[in-house]
C-alpha cells in the first residue's frame, strides 16, 4: 500500500462526493440506476398551518417511511393516521407492495403495529435506555 492520509469532517466536501458517485455507480452494475423517488405528504389546516407530515421514498416495490411527525396538539385526531393511509395508498398506486420504517420504542411502534407493520428487528439501547425497531408490511400482489 502507498502512502496515504484520512481526513476527518463533519461536513460532507467534494471528496465525500467521489465516495458516493464511486459506490452509486458500483451499486448501478449490479441493480441498474439508483430508482429512488422521494415522496413528501403535508397535513395543513384550513389556515395553512402545517399539522403534520411523513417523508418516505420509493425504492423498486418498496415505500420507505423516513420520517413521520404530528404536531403535539393535534396527535390523537387522525391526523398521523390520514398521512399514513395515504402514503399507503399513493405508494401502492406507484407500484409498492412492500413497506419499511424504522422508529423508537419512545415513538410510534404501537401506531404501526395497527396498521399491520411487523417488528423484524431491534437494537437495544439506541438511544440510551430505549430500543430502535425495524418494521415491515407486504400488502397482497
Amino acid at each position: 500500500m502507498t502512502a496515504s492520509t484520512i481526513t476527518i469532517s463533519t461536513e460532507a466536501d467534494a471528496a465525500a462526493k467521489i465516495v458516493e458517485d464511486g459506490l452509486n455507480a458500483f451499486n448501478a452494475l449490479h441493480n441498474g440506476p439508483d430508482p429512488t423517488k422521494p415522496l413528501w405528504f403535508i397535513c395543513r389546516d384550513d389556515q395553512g398551518t402545517v399539522l403534520g407530515g411523513l417523508q418516505g421514498f420509493i425504492q423498486w416495490d418498496w415505500f420507505a417511511i423516513a420520517m413521520l411527525w404530528v404536531r403535539e396538539e393535534h396527535r390523537g385526531q387522525g391526523v398521523g393516521t390520514r398521512l399514513l393511509t395515504e402514503a399507503e395508498q399513493e405508494a401502492r398506486k406507484r407500484g409498492c407492495i412492500k413497506f419499511r420504517l424504522g422508529t423508537m420504542t419512545f415513538q410510534a411502534p404501537e401506531f404501526y403495529k395497527r396498521f399491520g407493520y411487523v417488528e423484524i428487528g431491534r437494537m437495544d439501547d439506541l438511544p440510551p435506555g430505549h430500543s430502535y425497531i425495524w418494521m415491515t408490511k407486504i400488502l397482497p400482489a
